[in-house]
């Protein structure tokens, strides 16, 4: 049995050329995920807080306990999609498609107030359960192939910067949604309502399997893998002994932590701001809207200004900015609405840049990988990404669950409609500003200082695996007669075929369009 892991890779043939059509497509792909995602980061700690009548802290501690349980199933996805050979329809396009109902379903579970009224161990049980399954298992297996299917849609750096700005889009897009028209759909006498709150996954969930469709039908990968006997790939702890050395990955794996740390704290304590500190819950949405204008604006230049400066330097000095202003905004203890709107909207500019570009930085780390090692594992070295940006979301969790308890939030003040204390509305004021703030800071720190890949490098890297595979101006002419096949070495996976080891996988003729 052989399985991948590469040293080299090649251009598909009779794959329609790199388009608007792979653009939208993969915009839709992180569309679908943030219905699910962008949901759980602003809801559900209030709905299980609120709603459910649990304490912060117990959420919180969720939070971290499933990141736990992530590093191994976001790494373990990452493996099965790098050892199964690709159907004919790809290497990681195909998940998409499978697991699109399956996440729609968890994350509409997590929201059904069926065990309202049973005893709390009950409750916290459900939540529990629910949040495991979407969490750990169904949204895995479908944003570790999601993730990684940016690097195999093209090998071309204005390419994938491209892909990093539409992905982006569609992750605002569905914030812009779920932020801007949720709290007006769940929110009764500025509660949140558990019927409705049922309701609104259910939308999501239905949104997020369209957006999944559209992705699978308009994405095509073009990079193809070449797979190595068993005898020539690294073991798994081979492959992991290069990761621990790669500068780039554990730069941009301590950054992400911390700028998720930091954007998941502002992000979860949202809602309490805006219905506690503000008591203009309905105000939430304006200001969420506000807070993304900026990405739209920051996408129409953000590959040519990526391709220009550099990610690097883009990333570290949008969130200086970012840093400035959130602390600023914190010295000035804001109390109107919409002077806070008004600043919260250039504060967002940095992170939006971050927020843009990030995806597009992770793809030159793969191909550092590749420059360094020889070996392509763009499923495993996402994960880890990936479960560190997760990581980062737990972190900031439990933080926000056990910093609201220790600020005097109390939840059967919310439940009855009462007004918390003074001294807990100073503290989620400080939560959603001056922590994020300091954290913008550091993760700009160890981006300029410490990740390694600014404009020159990453021009160098692509020019090196360029002239290794024989690519762009380093390409050869197809000797006569040669007649080339999509996939060197057949189809194993187990939704496709599995032709004879060794000879061409089949074409698929939608593959043309």
């Amino acid at each position: 049995m052989s399985t991948q892991t590469t040293s080299t890779s090649s251009s598909a043939p009779n794959v329609r050329p790199f388009g608007w059509k792979d653009k939208v497509g993969y915009m839709f792909g992180d569309f679908g995920n943030d219905f699910s995602f962008i949901l759980q980061m602003l809801f559900f700690m209030v709905f299980y807080t609120d709603v459910m009548g649990i304490d912060a802290q117990i959420v919180g501690t969720l939070f971290l306990a499933a990141r736990v349980v992530d590093a191994f199933t976001d790494v373990g996805m990452g493996r099965i999609v790098d050892v199964l050979k690709p159907s004919k329809h790809g290497r990681f396009r195909p998940w998409v498609l499978r697991m699109a109902i399956p996440v729609a379903l968890a994350s509409t579970m997590m929201y059904m107030p069926f065990v309202v009224n049973s005893s709390y161990g009950v409750r916290v049980t459900y939540m529990v359960i629910t949040y495991i399954i979407w969490g750990s298992v169904f949204y895995t297996s479908i944003n570790i192939p999601y993730g990684s299917m940016a690097a195999v849609i093209s090998d071309q750096p204005e390419h994938r910067a491209s892909l990093s700005v539409f992905r982006s889009i569609g992750a605002q897009l569905a914030f812009l949604i779920i932020s801007a028209i949720l709290p007006r759909v769940v929110n009764v006498d500025n509660q949140i309502s558990g019927s409705r709150m049922a309701m609104a996954a259910i939308a999501c969930s239905i949104a997020a399997v369209v957006c999944y469709v559209l992705c699978y039908s308009m994405v095509r990968e073009r990079v193809i893998v070449h797979i190595k006997t068993h005898e020539e790939q690294a073991s798994f702890g081979e492959m992991l002994s290069t990761l621990v050395h790669n500068r780039p990955l554990l730069a941009l794996v301590s950054g992400a932590l911390l700028f998720l740390v930091g954007s998941q704290i502002a992000g979860t304590t949202t809602a309490y701001l805006w219905k506690d500190y503000f008591h203009a819950f309905d105000m939430m949405s304006w200001a969420q809207i506000v807070s993304i204008a900026p990405v739209f604006l920051i996408s129409v230049v953000a590959t040519a200004a990526s391709m220009r400066w550099g990610k690097k330097e883009l990333l570290s000095y949008g969130l200086v900015l970012s840093a400035i202003l959130a602390i600023a905004m914190w010295f000035m203890k804001i109390t109107s609405p919409v002077l806070f709107i008004v600043l919260f909207f250039f504060l967002s500019i940095g992170v939006g840049f971050y927020n843009v570009i990030v995806w597009a930085v992770i793809t030159d780390v793969l191909d550092y990988q590749e420059v360094q090692t020889g070996e392509r594992d763009d499923g495993t070295i996402y994960a880890i990404y990936s479960w560190s940006r997760k990581l980062g979301q737990a972190v900031a969790g439990y933080i926000v669950g056990a910093a609201v308890s220790f600020v005097g939030y109390d939840s059967e003040l919310a439940k009855a409609g009462l007004d918390q204390h003074p001294e807990t509305l100073d503290g989620i004021y400080m939560l959603f500003l001056l922590v994020p703030g300091v954290l913008y800071a550091l993760t700009a720190v160890i981006m300029w200082f410490w990740y390694p890949l600014n404009k020159e490098e990453v021009a160098k890297n692509f020019d090196t695996l360029q002239r290794r595979h024989g690519r762009g101006k380093y390409a050869k002419a197809p000797a006569a007669g040669a007649v080339p096949s999509a996939y060197d070495a057949g189809t194993v996976d187990p939704a496709a075929g599995d032709p004879t080891p060794g000879t061409p996988g089949p074409i698929d003729p939608d593959e043309l369009k």
